[in-house]
């Protein structure tokens, strides 16, 4: 009998240590994990292919931009580029738009990104023209606490509204586009990717157009 209690109290031992010993590698193991990925950094070659990407992001939203202000356009197709606009942004982007008074002031509001584009493709004009130059800048791309990489693409953007074959506004903006390089659960690899969004975006300057 007492051959048999010394055998099961060896055994119980060794199962409590199995565990135990699970339980640590375990841990182990997530510490490991969440170290890795406090240590995931962009790569040299991947930031100028985000800086190329970014470009891309920024051209894209623009031709959205301008399919929106073109009242000629099918009305299919400009809440299509509405939509497609959206799906560029980060949630909650915000958009600074500008004009000037007839004090020569100007004038700032902000709205949201969701607002900005219905607003833009109700404009009270007959027809909008939006004509945009190449992007002047394209900043660095820098580590936020977040985890994220923030950068800041500048642009020019001319507007001109018409009612009838007049115009009766227009002026050119320099804005600057957030943006964010965040990595994202892709659901298919089952893994996760960088992906680039545009963000909020500012109007630094505006001046009247000659």
């Amino acid at each position: 009998m007492k051959i048999l209690n010394c055998f099961l109290l060896a055994s119980l031992l060794v199962c409590i240590t199995n565990v135990r010993a699970q339980q640590i590698s375990k841990t182990a193991r997530s510490s490991k994990e969440a170290k890795i990925v406090d240590k995931i950094e962009l790569k040299e070659n991947e930031v100028g292919l985000f800086k190329e990407q970014t470009k891309q992001k920024v051209e894209e939203f623009q031709q959205h931009i301008i399919i929106l202000g073109d009242k000629e356009q099918p009305q299919d197709k400009r809440n299509m580029a509405e939509h497609q606009a959206l799906k560029l942004f980060y949630k909650g982007a915000v958009m600074e738009v500008s004009h000037i008074d007839n004090k020569g002031k100007t004038i700032i509001k902000s709205r949201s990104m969701e607002d900005y584009l219905y607003r833009l493709k109700t404009l009270p004009y007959t027809r909008v023209v939006i004509d945009y130059y190449d992007i002047a800048y394209i900043t660095d791309f820098v580590k936020g606490p977040d985890n994220k990489y923030y950068a800041v693409a500048t642009i020019f953007q001319e507007f001109s509204g018409f009612v009838g074959e007049n115009i009766k506004y227009t002026d050119i903006t320099q804005k600057e586009i957030e943006i964010i390089v965040e990595q994202v659960e892709d659901k298919f690899y089952n893994e996760k990717r960088w992906k680039i969004f545009l963000g909020n975006i500012k109007a630094t300057e505006t001046k009247a157009s000659t």
